[in-house]
This record gives C-alpha cells, structure tokens and sequence, in this order.
C-alpha cells in the first residue's frame, strides 16, 4: 500500500511540474511573439521611392511601375501570400454551437521595403515616406467567429488601410477532429481564403489548408500547426506586361490564447518565406 501511494505521489507531483511547465512556454511563447511583433528589419537600402504624382492617396499604396519585373512579380505574390494570410489565431478545439467572437487583430511582417518586389508595387505619398519606419509591416484588422454547430467554426475577416487604395477580406472555415475534454487535447482541419480589394493594377488572393493540435493547461491554450496555401496575383494594368503569378507554399505556426476576464488574447509566429507574427484581442459571448 505504501508503495502504491508513494507512485501515486510521484504520478500527482510529475503532472503538477509538467501543467506548470507548459503554462510556462506559453508565458514565454506569448511575450516572445509580442516583442517579435515591435521590432523587424526596416531601411531605405538607396532605393528612389515611387510617388504619387496626383496626390491621390495620403498614404503608400499598390500601384505598378512599368520597370516591374517578372522575377519580382513572382517574389511580390509569394511575399504577399505570407503577410496576408488568414490567421487561425485560435486553438483546435472547437467553439461550440451559438458561441461568438468578435476581435482587433494586428499581422506584423519583416519584409524589405526597399526591395523591387515591394518598391516597384507601392506608390508613396512622398520620396521619403517608406512602407516601414523602423517598425514591422503591420496589417490591423477585425475580425468574427460563430460556433455553427459542436464541430464547425466559421470565421470572417476584413481590413481596409486608411488613407491607402487597398484593403482585404476573408472567410474561413474550421471542422474540429479531435476534442478530448478529460485530457485538454484538439486536432482541427481549416479552410480560408483571403482576397484584396481596391488597386486598379493587381488582383491577389491566398487560399490555405491547416492542420492544428491544441492543448489546454488551466487558462492557456498552446496551439501547433502547418499550412498549404496557394498565393495567386494578377495584373490588370498595361503599364506592364507579367504572367499571372499562381504560387504553392508551405508554412509553420506556433501561438497561444488565453481569456483574462472577458476577453480573449492571443499570439501567434508563422515561419514561412516572410516571417509574420499576429497579435488578437477580442471578446467571446
């Protein structure tokens, strides 16, 4: 008997260290992915800045030079496809059926602004006033999530720059597989799609298939995952003359969420051709 309570002991005290160490990676992961988001490459790199000679937008905006090339063309959608991209910003388990989620999300990604593939599909207010001044890229948006049934999750999400010609909206769609409520554990499968709207010159999508695995230790909800996507760009404008850009990859994600009071926070990194890290703040009814 008293070896039998002593493994249970052992058993408890081993169970305790190993919730208390998963809430510690979470901690970190969080605050990791937090400064990640304040600071990422940003310079000038010699590069003459292409303006707006009608002063028709206040801020940068996606218009094509005519010296664009294929090569950057290519690397612009690839790019693109990666800071764009619609966020599961969310464990696998499922929502549960009339459950609601309204949330301000901010994408920050450490791109070259000074590179052709940026440089020759932005136009700028000024000669002087690059995509980035010392910060990340960041692409603030809202965003909503219902619980349609005790499986599925549907999500929207839209964004529109101030000032700018252009904007995103996006749908996605998750089906939970796994949710074992004793142990904390969730497997989910999620489709999204995200589209531009507004520029003259350049149509651009991104459609993505992820698999998520999620663990729940006390108030935080770890989460893993991999993405396929398809990144698709078009131009539309006879300032040049480029091959539509239809682009397979794959990225990695790690995040956490958590509920302080009433509201949900999380944070999530993805690795892929341009790292982008996604901070959310919402509230769950």
């Amino acid at each position: 008997m008293e070896t039998l309570n002593r493994k249970s002991r052992i058993v408890g005290t081993l169970t305790r260290y190993k919730k208390e160490i998963i809430m510690k990676i979470s901690l970190i992961t969080m605050v990791v992915i937090t400064i990640s988001a304040q600071s990422a490459y940003a310079g000038d790199g010699g590069q003459t800045l292409h303006t707006n000679t009608d002063d028709k937008w206040s801020q940068c905006s996606f218009v094509l030079d005519q010296s664009l090339t294929q090569e950057a063309w290519h690397q612009f959608a690839k790019e693109v496809g990666n800071v764009v991209y619609y966020r599961p910003m969310t464990s696998a388990k499922p929502m549960g059926k009339g459950i609601y989620h309204i949330g301000i999300t901010n994408m920050s990604s450490s791109i070259d602004d000074s590179d052709p593939a940026w440089n020759d599909t932005f136009s700028h207010p000024e000669s002087d006033h690059w995509l980035m001044k010392g910060d990340a890229l960041g692409f603030p948006g809202l965003e909503a999530r219902m619980g349609y049934n005790d499986k599925i999750d549907i999500g929207l999400y839209f964004m529109k720059s101030p000032g700018a010609n252009y904007g995103f909206y996006g749908a996605q769609l998750q089906y939970n597989l796994i949710n074992n409520l004793e142990n904390g554990l969730a497997a989910a499968v999620r489709a999204s799609f995200v589209q531009m709207f507004g520029p003259e010159d350049l149509n651009q999508g991104i459609y993505g298939l992820d698999l998520l695995l999620s663990k729940d230790v006390n108030r935080f909800s770890p989460y893993a995952g991999i993405s396929t996507y398809l990144a698709r760009a078009q131009a539309t404008t006879s300032k040049v003359s480029l091959d539509d850009e239809n682009i397979l990859g794959v990225q990695g994600m790690v995040g956490v969420t958590t509920n302080v009071s009433f509201l949900k926070i999380g944070a999530e990194m993805n690795f892929a051709e341009v790292n982008t890290t996604s901070l959310l703040i919402g509230y769950d009814f």
